[in-house]
């Protein structure tokens, strides 16, 4: 019922019966129900130690040919993915082995999911990239009657269609805010854009068990200067905590970059971390970038990068960057303004790479529907 997130990269599949992995310095074994046991022994990967009454025999001997004195354990204060193990199942480990030393693995399960292989960052990237591709397709549909319900419907029934999850809950995904209301992680309901006005959509899917997280924003007609200064001071502090990030950063530091650009434009700070990991969840383990805490960055850890509240409503273009090569896995937006009634798209805008139609606002003004430039 509350699967433990470190599963998917020792085992690969659910199992019924409690279970154990055993990660010793030359060797590893599973101790698992016997029903669950001929999975485990096709997988080629681990000893195999099947049971029948109770998990603590099995166990014992495992960790007897380990002469494992000490047992780093799934569990910790603080980081979710490192905290599987439930405080029952803790208690009875305590009664199975009252002459062993626990201690925290989360220092290693960090690592585990934290740096990620080519072969993760890569789906990564190949979500992030149809993540954009379902907004395109959003915007390209939207009229000025289109309600934050409606925008959210369209994109779930394009997930469906595809097949997708959502990244986080269904309903909250995506999270869409229209004009003049407050920001958060709301439900979307009966708002629309008015002249000016802006459309924010915070959305991200989980495609091949990897997940995107991805903010955009929109604004309906020609941005104010106001606006458009708010938009590149948001953009500074992205850039800044972006240059900062590398192997070996510490995630304060970084934080603190980000804070720095902005608050010397004259903005108050934010109010949440700069950043944090998207891998196997939309906040993925390992290290975040928020004001406390001396997390350090690993290599090849893949993070989303937050934008911040203004008068405006949420001015942001984050997306995900890779610690070690500064590689977007979706790269920023730069601002542009006109968002036209029609919803056509120039050649530049449609991500299949087809000339669309050009639209002409009522200003008589030719410019794209989806980017807001001179076509």
């Amino acid at each position: 019922m509350s699967p433990e997130p470190c599963f998917p990269y020792l085992l690969g599949f659910d199992v019924v019966w409690p279970t154990a992995v055993v990660v010793g310095p030359a060797s590893s074994a599973v101790v698992l129900g016997r029903h669950d046991a001929p999975t485990a022994r096709d997988l080629g990967v681990h000893e195999v130690r099947a049971y029948d009454e109770s998990i603590a025999g099995a166990l014992r001997d495992v960790l007897d040919g380990m002469d494992a004195e000490r047992v780093a354990l799934n569990y910790d204060r603080d980081d979710v993915v490192a905290d599987g193990l439930s405080h029952g199942l803790f208690l009875q480990l305590r009664d199975y082995l009252p002459d062993r030393e626990f201690t925290s693995a989360s220092d290693l399960i960090r690592r585990l999911r934290g740096e990620k292989s080519e072969t993760e960052y890569e789906r990564v990237r190949a979500a992030a990239a149809e993540t954009e591709e379902l907004l395109q397709t959003a915007t390209a549909t939207w009229t000025p009657e289109t309600t934050e319900r409606e925008f959210a419907e369209f994109l779930h029934e394009r997930m469906a269609e595809r097949g997708l999850d959502s990244a986080w809950a269904w309903d909250y995904c995506p999270t869409v805010h229209m004009g003049d209301r407050e920001v958060g992680h709301t439900l979307p309901g009966e708002h629309t854009v008015d002249q000016g006005e802006l459309l924010h959509v915070d959305f991200g899917i989980r495609r091949d068990g990897y997940a995107s997280d991805i903010q955009r924003l929109w604004v309906r007609g020609e941005a104010s200067a106001g606006l458009r200064e708010a938009f590149r001071d948001v953009r500074a502090a992205i850039d800044a905590g972006h240059d900062a990030l590398g192997p070996g950063a510490v995630g304060h530091e970084v934080d603190a970059a980000a804070r720095e650009a902005l608050t010397s434009r004259e903005w108050p700070a934010f109010e949440h971390a700069f950043g944090h990991q998207v891998g196997r969840a939309a906040h993925d383990g390992g290290p975040c970038s928020g004001r406390s805490g001396s997390a350090t960055g690993r290599r090849r850890a893949t993070r989303c990068a937050r934008g911040r509240c203004t008068r405006w409503s949420w001015a942001s273009r984050p997306s995900g960057g890779t610690s070690d090569k500064k590689r977007w896995s979706a790269s920023p937006r730069r601002a542009r303004s006109g968002w036209c009634r029609r919803r056509r798209n120039c050649g530049r805008c449609d991500p299949r790479g087809r000339p669309r139609r050009r639209a002409t606002p009522r200003s008589g003004t030719v410019k794209c529907g989806g980017c807001g430039l001179p076509v």
